[in-house]
């Protein structure tokens, strides 16, 4: 299990972002994603270990320095195996939706398999 956060706009993943199993590391590019596209990106989501379906003290913390750097509310999403909690100025809301890009987040994360299957061709000889 390893953390991951998508920069969202839309239903589009601007940039995904990689931690470990606690956390993802501060890395300077990817705030400076978000100062440059502040004004594209709807959402930014990221996965929780287990079922801990919150939001952390490090989370609270980053949200509101993010929030306060850029002049901008985003909404800013927890996603476990089986549950989706989102944040927009200070209120919160389970969703029941489910994006298109909740099934890649939790195979990154918490490396599960896609319940859809995958036919491949296999290369003719001479092809």
């Amino acid at each position: 299990m390893r953390e991951v956060c998508f920069l969202l706009v839309g239903d589009r993943i601007l940039r995904a972002y990689f931690g470990s199993a606690t956390r993802i590391p501060d890395e300077r590019e990817r705030w400076q994603a978000i100062w440059e596209c502040r004004e594209e990106i709807t959402e930014i989501a990221h996965s929780h270990p287990g079922e801990f379906l919150g939001f952390s003290h490090e989370d609270l913390t980053t949200m509101e320095a993010v929030e306060a750097g850029t002049g901008k509310a985003f909404t800013w999403s927890i996603v476990t195996k089986r549950g989706y909690l989102s944040r927009k100025n200070g209120k919160d809301q389970l969703r029941e939706e489910s994006p298109w890009w909740m099934d890649l987040i939790r195979q990154l994360s918490y490396g599960e398999q896609r319940t859809r299957k995958t036919i491949s061709r296999r290369k003719e000889p001479g092809a």
